[in-house]
C-alpha cells in the first residue's frame, strides 16, 4: 500500500513538472478569521468558502473572502466537507458519526432608495434581480403582484437591476425605469417594459416612456445622466456577490426562494412572520 500511494505521488509530480516551468504565486487577499482554525474548505462549485474554528464554529465566506456568516456545530466536530453546492458533512470521530446539513444562507442587501411596492416597514421584504429583457422575469409579474395583494401590510417587494450580458436593450431599459422613477413612474414603466420584454429596442423604449405622459425632455436627460449606470452597477455588483447568476433571483428577509410560485412564496412569507410572532414573545 505505502509503495503504490507513493508511486502515485512520483507520478503526480512527474505529471506537475511537464506542466509548467514553476509557478506565479499571487497573494489575493489575507482574510483575519478571529478564531483559530481547524479545517478550511470550498464548496463544489467554488462559490463559498467553509473555516471550521477548533471552537466548532463554521465560518462562511465567499469566493472572494468576504464573510456571510456562521452557525455553531459544536467541538466535538473533527472535520466538515462540502457536498454540492448547499450541503456539507460533519464528521464527528469521537462518536463514530457523520451529520448531513442543508445550508441556506442568508444574506444582507441594500434596500434603501430601491424602488418598491408595499408597506415600507412591512416584515417581510422580497428583493427580485430582474432583467427587463428575460421571459421568466416578465411572466412573474402577475405573481409577484399577487403576493402583495395575498399580504397586504406585510410584504414589500424591491426591485434590483440585474440585465444579463446576452440582453441587449436590458440596461437600456433599466436606466430607461430609473429615469421614469424620477418623475414617479417606474412602476408604470416597468410594468410596460415587461409587457413588450420580446419587442424592447431604443425607439420601443422611449415610446412607452412617451405612452405614460413623461417629460420626455427631462426623461432624455435624465437617461444620460451617469448616476443611473452607477446604480445599475451597484445593483450587478451587489446581486454577483450574493450568488445571484440569473433572473429572476428572488430573496425572502435575505432567504433565497428556490420554488417560484405561489406555493413556494407563501411557505418562506409564513415561516417568516411566523418567526416575527416568536421573536415578539
Amino acid at each position: 500500500m505505502k509503495r503504490s500511494l507513493l508511486a502515485i505521488l512520483l507520478l503526480l509530480l512527474s505529471a506537475t513538472s511537464l506542466l509548467a516551468d514553476s509557478v506565479d504565486v499571487r497573494l489575493l487577499r489575507s482574510v483575519p478569521l478571529g478564531k483559530t482554525p481547524r479545517q478550511v474548505v470550498s464548496s463544489a462549485d467554488g462559490q463559498r468558502i467553509y473555516v471550521l474554528t477548533t471552537t466548532g464554529q463554521v465560518q462562511i465566506y465567499t469566493a472572494e473572502g468576504e464573510r456571510q456568516g456562521g452557525f455553531d456545530v459544536g467541538p466535538e466536530v473533527t472535520g466538515i466537507t462540502p457536498q454540492g453546492e448547499n450541503r456539507l458533512i460533519l464528521q464527528l470521530a469521537e462518536r463514530q458519526q457523520m451529520n448531513l446539513l442543508a445550508l441556506q444562507p442568508v444574506v444582507s442587501l441594500k434596500t434603501a432608495g430601491a424602488p418598491s411596492l408595499g408597506a415600507p416597514d412591512a416584515p417581510v421584504e422580497i428583493v427580485v434581480f430582474d432583467d427587463f429583457e428575460c421571459t421568466y422575469c416578465a411572466q412573474a409579474v402577475p405573481l409577484f403582484k399577487q403576493v402583495l395583494e395575498t399580504y397586504p401590510g406585510k410584504v414589500k417587494l424591491v426591485f434590483k437591476n440585474f440585465p444579463l450580458g446576452m440582453h441587449k436593450n436590458a440596461r437600456a431599459a433599466a436606466t430607461a425605469a430609473f429615469a421614469a422613477e424620477r418623475q414617479g413612474k417606474f412602476w408604470p414603466l416597468h410594468d410596460l417594459l415587461f409587457e413588450n420584454y420580446n419587442k424592447l429596442n431604443p425607439q420601443k423604449i422611449r415610446e412607452l416612456a412617451e405612452q405614460l405622459g413623461l417629460d420626455m425632455k427631462r426623461f432624455d436627460q435624465d437617461r444620460n445622466d451617469p448616476a443611473l449606470q452607477q446604480m445599475i452597477n451597484e445593483d450587478l455588483q451587489e446581486g454577483q456577490k450574493v450568488g445571484v447568476r440569473g433572473t429572476p433571483t428572488v430573496f425572502i428577509n435575505g432567504r433565497g426562494l428556490q420554488q417560484r410560485n405561489m406555493a413556494g412564496f407563501t411557505q418562506m412569507i409564513e415561516e417568516e412572520l411566523a418567526k416575527q410572532l416568536t421573536s415578539k414573545k
